[in-house]
């Protein structure tokens, strides 16, 4: 088995090949969440069935196979705190919850990974094959001078919620330079990011059997750069020019909330090259940038959300800072859409110190955490709606009508429905205290109904459609 770079041209094809190939293939995975709108709800129970049941099946045995304190550990409460115990770095439980792999059995460790399988992508080199060559590269900085602060056992899982086909949980899997957040709801994926993904070193031949049989050459993220590469060499002189930052960053602007204390603040305004001035070729070479991060999601999800990245491609930038070569500490490249958010930068090796290594976050506006907390596309958290009004019944028949009612007198409010791809697919000014929402022609599935009294912000929370 070899995993090798390719040189930034080839890469970047294969990954727009696969991109066009799932986006085009009447055969292509059916979409899995995310809105689920009506031209799909024939095909969206198929992924709930079975996907999303295969993920908390294995979840199931793995929580079966475990002590009752290591199930205390592993199962941990869904909400703001937890959600943002994930770093890049090697600080092992100090900033991450969940067992630790090398705290648990063979057979344990083994169902754990079977969790995180059964809930990634299968394209090669990305999705799990890339956590694997990613928990491979600590194992190689163990035994080439990182020492016991790098293995592939100092990874952690968790279960945020408890996995089921009906409520809402999160799979959180990660440790140094990964860290993975899996949101579901109802039976679908919400939400596959924050995504972080780095590694050091760029490349490298294992010397044990542990992940990958000994001699196996790895390169993690090799497609990442070589695909983000050809984009920016895909640029005319004067698009490199409009597209090239007069900041320098030392590292991703969105990264972990806890040890690096960065917010989830995207910048106010879009800068660099927009997408909708690039002839159809360069918006090729962006979508084939996206893919390698889109596609560390499962192969349903990873296929809606190109497809969906690419509706919303006219209004999204490219910009970079550093050489625009990125082989070098400080050269950066960032992906700016409507919804998605993909950064990569290069750094000095912190073990290898006369070579760089890599970070990247991927990001999603209005479905990080299943857009339950952190988003800045469809409102705020269901929490505070709910001292702003009340909505029943939830969940309700589709067809049926929802039943708005606020909790204090107001002249007037405005409510909108919109899907979890953001589209607002009901709104009307209401005045009084109640009014009736209609879902007459909506398919099946998850809403967020963001209600705004007159004079004050808006406020949302999630509806259930069945």
């Amino acid at each position: 088995m070899k995993i090798a770079t390719c040189f930034a041209s080839a890469a970047a094809a294969l990954a727009l090949t696969a991109f066009t190939q799932k986006a085009a293939s009447p055969s292509a995975p059916a979409a899995q969440s995310f809105g689920r709108p009506a031209a799909l709800k024939g095909t969206q129970k198929v992924a709930k069935t079975t996907a999303v049941t295969d993920v908390v099946t294995a979840a199931n045995a793995f929580i079966a196979s475990l002590t009752t304190a290591q199930q205390t550990t592993l199962l941990q409460t869904f909400n703001t705190t937890n959600v943002a115990k994930w770093s890049n770095l090697p600080c092992g439980a100090q900033c991450r919850i969940g067992l630790q792999l090398s705290n648990l059995t063979t057979a344990q460790q083994n169902l754990a990974m079977a969790v995180v399988q059964a809930a990634t992508g299968t394209a090669s080199n990305e999705g799990y094959q890339e956590i694997q060559q990613i928990r491979a590269a600590d194992d190689y900085l163990n035994t080439n001078g990182g020492g016991s602060g790098y293995s592939a056992g100092l990874y952690f899982i968790a279960f945020l919620g408890t996995p089921s086909t009906t409520g809402t949980w999160m799979l959180q899997f990660g440790g140094h330079h990964l860290a993975t957040n899996i949101t579901f709801g109802g039976g679908y994926v919400t939400g596959a990011t924050p995504k972080f993904e780095g590694v050091e070193p760029l490349s490298f031949v294992t010397a044990n059997a542990n992940i990958f049989p000994t001699g196996t050459t790895v390169t993690p993220m090799g497609s990442e750069q070589s695909a983000m590469l050809a984009m920016l060499n895909g640029l005319t002189t004067a698009q490199k020019a409009t597209a090239k930052l007069t900041q320098t960053f030392s590292d991703v602007l969105l990264g972990p909330n806890t040890v690096e204390g960065s917010s989830t603040t995207y910048p106010t305004t879009k800068v660099g090259v927009p997408c909708s001035q690039l002839t159809s070729a360069q918006q090729a070479l962006v979508m084939a940038a996206m893919a390698p991060w889109v596609q560390d999601a499962d192969d349903a999800t990873s296929a809606q959300l190109l497809n969906y990245y690419q509706s919303q491609l006219a209004n999204t930038y490219i910009a970079y800072s550093g050489t625009g070569n990125l082989t070098t500490n400080a050269d950066y490249v960032r992906i700016d859409g409507p919804n998605v958010w993909i950064e990569f930068v290069c750094q000095t090796g912190v073990v290898f110190r006369s070579n760089i290594h890599y970070h990247s976050i991927w990001r999603d506006r209005a479905r990080d955490y299943g857009g339950n907390f952190y988003t800045t596309v469809t409102g705020t958290k269901s929490e505070t709606a709910a001292t702003v009004f009340s909505v029943y019944p939830n969940p309700v028949a589709t067809g049926l009508g929802l039943e708005v009612v606020m909790a204090k007198a107001t002249p007037s409010a405005t409510y909108t429905l919109r899907n979890l791809l953001g589209q607002t697919v009901a709104s009307s000014l209401f005045t009084g205290l109640t009014t009736k929402v209609s879902t007459i022609g909506l398919a099946a599935g998850t809403y967020l109904l963001s209600v705004q009294p007159a004079g004050e912000a808006a406020v949302t929370a999630r509806v259930t459609l069945e």
